[in-house]
């Protein structure tokens, strides 16, 4: 397996659990990816530590991770300890969590915490392809507190520029001047009742997958509409 190299760019706090980190590449290596994808860094020749690609094709040779160090591990204390300009080694791209290519139909992600990663790639890749003949795209984001939520400013720019995308945040602990949804995902969509005719994308904590599969089940979505990916 290819091992690709890269120096840190950036390496930033997003929440007190979860890190923002930029690798350049800087290996003559090709490399490329579909959104969606993770890669596998390198601690040593045998430890690996796998982190899904928050970014777009488009911005190579830059890639973005979105990391939850809060498990501690040696995968975290890496992480948290990576400074501008460091090298890093990688494996990848690997997984199949990806909009298929030829998915005409409105996308429905659902994600909670640091399992917005692959989807952050995967709503920007089909902003980047232009949204004039697209049958729509909608975020349900669960968090518990209104710090948690990922790239919030990034979700509502993207939904005053964009007719056909919806960002739906919702918290399971709001403030009380909080206007958005409030609970878990999985009560978010209960309440839907315009779930037929989608094809569904969720990332998160292995419960939180299996309980919004258990949710579009009892509604009548088919499990061949549902994509999923849990964040161990």
């Amino acid at each position: 397996m290819q091992i690709h190299r890269a120096h840190v760019a950036e390496n930033r706090s997003l929440t007190p659990a979860v890190r923002h980190v930029s690798l350049r590449l800087v290996d003559a290596v090709p490399f490329s990816f579909r959104a969606g994808q993770f890669v596998q860094f390198v601690l040593d020749e045998t430890t690996l530590r796998q982190y899904s690609i928050a970014s777009v094709p488009r911005l190579l040779p830059v890639i973005e991770l979105c990391a939850d160090v809060s498990p501690g591990g040696r995968g975290s204390r890496f992480v948290e300890g990576l400074g501008v300009g460091d090298p890093v080694r990688f494996r990848g791209p690997f997984g199949v969590f990806t909009v298929p290519r030829e998915e005409s139909r409105p996308l429905e992600f659902v994600a909670t915490g640091a399992g917005i990663a692959p989807i952050r790639a995967m709503i920007g890749a089909w902003a980047d392809q232009g949204d004039a003949s697209s049958p729509g795209v909608r975020l349900t984001f669960g968090n518990r507190l209104l710090a948690d939520i990922l790239y919030h400013e990034e979700w509502r720019s993207l939904a005053e520029r964009s007719p056909v995308f919806s960002y739906c945040p919702t918290l399971s602990n709001p403030p009380q001047a909080w206007s958005g949804e409030r609970g878990r995902v999985t009560e978010v969509l209960r309440r839907r009742t315009d779930l037929a005719g989608r094809a569904f994308f969720l990332c998160g904590a292995p419960a939180m997958v299996d309980d919004v599969r258990r949710v579009l089940r009892a509604r009548g979505v088919p499990e061949e509409n549902v994509h999923f990916e849990k964040f161990f």
